[in-house]
Formats: structure tokens, sequence, C-alpha cells
């Protein structure tokens, strides 16, 4: 009997089944969300320079990016004046941000969940990173937040610790 054809076999059968987890754990989808408006000089200044970056960018390109109209006085605005792709996540960005207002917003939503929200702007570089660590499955370039503090600051009240390399 031939022992190269069960070994070649088994072989087969364990590299499918390592594809097939590895497709499990892959990001399907990924948004990025940028909440402000034209009364948040940041995020003016974020629109004219860094996102014609990340439009330009490869990596930006496999994702889906979301524009939020919102004041600075306001927290996230209700479900009616979001983008319809959003409007799933609305309890979910209302629980991330505390309920706190200000601007901008900006957050990764992934596979329904969000994966990370801040406040404040990020680079392009910086948001090109990210993204790239989340459809490459490597580790994140910070730590992430899944819940701000409703408080007067800008802390984080429930924090995923950042990815070491391994």
């Amino acid at each position: 009997m031939n022992v190269r054809l069960p070994i070649a076999f088994a072989a087969s059968v364990l590299i499918g089944w390592v594809r097939v987890a590895d497709a499990a754990t892959d990001p399907q989808e990924v948004i990025f969300v940028h909440m402000g408006g034209n009364d948040c000089p940041p995020c003016v200044a974020w629109r004219a320079n860094e996102l014609p970056k990340l439009q330009a960018s490869e990596q930006f390109k496999k994702i889906r990016f979301a524009y939020v109209v919102k004041t600075v006085k306001s927290p996230v605005p209700a479900a009616a004046f979001l983008p319809a792709e959003l409007r799933p996540f609305k309890d979910q960005l209302d629980y991330a941000s505390g309920g706190r207002s200000g601007s901008p917003h900006e957050a990764f939503i992934v596979d329904g969940k969000v994966y990370d929200y801040w406040f404040g702007v990020k680079r392009a570089d910086e948001i090109e990173a990210a993204v790239a660590a989340i459809l490459n499955g490597t580790a994140y370039p910070n730590s992430r937040c899944l819940k701000r503090t409703g408080g007067g600051d800008r802390s984080c009240e429930v924090r995923v610790p950042r990815e070491r390399e391994s």
C-alpha cells in the first residue's frame, strides 16, 4: 500500500481546515465612521486634508466610509439623521460614545460591532495602519475603546489593551 496517499489526503484536509478557520476570523465588513460638522474646525480640516489621502489609499478602498453630519454640541445624532447603513448600529454608537457631545467622534465598526471609538481626529497614516491591522488580522496599533466615559474628560471606560506583536 502506498503510504503517501493517506498522508497527502490528511495534509490536504488539514490545509482546508486551516483555511476555513482563517476565513471565519477575517472581517467581512469594516466601516470607518467620522462624525462632525462645519462648526468644528478640526473636522473641516480633517475632511480637507486627511480624507483625500485616505480615499487614495488601497487599504481604505477595501472598507466603507460613513460620514455623519453632527454639531459640536450634539451627541450621536438620532437614527433618522444617520446614514441608512449606520442606523442598525445606533444603540452601539450611543453606548460607545458614553452619551458625550463634542466633535469629532470617530469609530470603526467591524462585522456589526463597534471595534474602536474615539474623540478627535487621527492622521490618514494612523487610520491606514489601523485598517491594515483589522484587515490582516495583525496587532492593532493602539488600545481600543469600546465605551467612552460620560464625564467631562476624553477617557475610556471600557478599554481593550493594545495587542502585542508575537
